[in-house]
């Protein structure tokens, strides 16, 4: 928009310019005793209302580029970044390397996690942070948690009416970078060892076959609204925006079939999964 602003601005002025230059060369112009006093002739940078328009336009250019800032600002605040239906992300690992690939497989073992409090700034697992499944809060304050493949991007914090999360369950995996932004202070405590099956899912990155049991599933949102993705090893089986208000793009329940071995990644703060 201020583009156009701007274009107008220029097209106006250069006409202008054009115009005086005809009116000069003209010859009632140069035979008037006093060209000035004559409205008729009197050159367009002399007229009142050239320079007010020339300031409207301008006034115009400052109020687009002062609300494309404010609707930056306001779409980052309240929808970014768990509410907007995520696009593929280039280089972003598959969520399967968060969990195990095939449950059949899959042996559970002592949690290597290790309960840690962490300000803002950048961190490494296996260097900051023990690998291992982790529930992440925050403790004060609230901001993004983010890691370096944007697997993880999530605001925490501890409003659950908004669009902030107060929990994100997740696996660490080694030399896996993890961010936190004006987040003050922020909790990482180990998941239990035992694995039991769950009917209602926080927001976080689980698996069906340990924390999901398989099976055909209604998903409705219980608190909360977001993203709701699901990997199968090889392809996406869901990728929806569950939440409440259905004018917005968002939809009230999903129905699935969910697979050992899947992947489900939820940033909502509730979800709840009926048996269809």
């Amino acid at each position: 928009m201020k583009f156009l602003w701007v274009i107008a601005l220029i097209i106006f002025v250069i006409y202008m310019i054009i115009s005086d230059r005809k009116s000069k060369n003209r010859k009632d112009y140069k035979e008037a005793p006093t060209p000035s006093k004559n409205p008729s002739n009197e050159p367009l940078v002399k007229r009142w209302w050239v320079w007010g328009l020339i300031l409207v336009l301008i006034y115009g250019f400052f109020v687009s580029t002062s609300n494309k800032a404010e609707n930056h600002d306001e779409t980052y605040k309240t929808t970014a970044p768990h509410s907007i239906k995520p696009s593929p992300v280039k280089k972003r690992k598959k969520l399967s390397d968060y969990a195990s690939k095939k449950v059949s497989k899959f042996i559970p073992v002592k949690n290597t996690a290790k309960a840690v409090t962490l300000a803002a700034g950048k961190y490494k697992v296996g260097r900051d942070i023990k690998p291992g499944r982790y529930v992440i809060k925050a403790v004060k304050g609230s901001g993004n948690l983010s890691n370096s493949d944007f697997t993880i991007n999530v605001i925490l914090g501890n409003d659950d009416k908004g669009d902030q999360l107060t929990s994100f369950t997740t696996n660490l995996v080694k030399n896996d970078k993890i961010k936190l932004d004006w987040i003050e202070s922020t909790s990482f405590t180990p998941t239990p060892d035992k694995y039991t099956y769950k009917t209602k899912i926080s927001a976080g990155i689980w698996l069906v076959g340990l924390d999901i049991k398989p099976g055909r599933y209604v998903i409705r949102p219980i608190k909360g609204r977001g993203n709701l993705i699901s990997e199968d090893g090889s392809d996406d089986n869901l990728n929806e925006i569950l939440g409440k208000d259905t004018e917005k793009g968002q939809v009230s329940k999903v129905t699935a079939d969910l697979t050992a071995g899947e992947v489900i990644l939820s940033t909502i703060e509730l979800i709840g999964l009926s048996k269809k």
